[in-house]
């Protein structure tokens, strides 16, 4: 009998243990409708980034990204802006800053200036290391 107990005991433990862990580790945001999510792991550091889905010429986009460790705990206190640019033609859009809004997230908004095919660079300095994360995002000509 005490071996039984001992046995439950030990099983409770451990799945308080797990619990605790899964806590820790940053819960990413729910996506609207109209968003997605791409993500990257650079030197460990898992860089997301959730931005509008059909974004389109001269309209204000929303992007929220997130950043973790290799653990999956947020990263807070990081200086992080995104680098809109379009090889293509050597235009960018600027760079704007983000501002921390949550556990290891950082939103900020910008404008694509002309439509194509755009590279929008995370830039997360983090205890004097800067980190860097390319996506490709497709931009549509604006409504008009």
């Amino acid at each position: 009998m005490a071996y039984r107990l001992l046995s439950i005991s030990r099983r409770l433990f451990v799945v308080a243990w797990l619990l605790v862990l899964a806590g820790c580790a940053a819960q990413l945001p729910s996506l609207a409708a109209n968003e997605v999510r791409a993500q990257q792991t650079v030197d460990g550091i898992t860089v997301t980034l959730d931005s509008g889905r059909a974004p389109r010429v001269n309209e204000t986009q929303h992007f929220r990204v997130t950043l973790t460790d290799e653990r999956g705990r947020p990263i807070d206190g990081a200086d992080v802006y995104l680098e809109l640019e379009m090889d293509m033609i050597c235009l960018g859009g600027g760079m704007p800053v983000a501002e921390a809004v949550g556990p290891g997230q950082y939103a900020l908004n910008a404008v694509y200036p002309m439509p194509g095919d755009w590279e929008v660079t995370v830039h997360a300095t983090i205890a004097s290391h800067t980190y860097q994360a390319t996506f490709a995002i497709p931009v549509a000509e604006g409504a008009g």
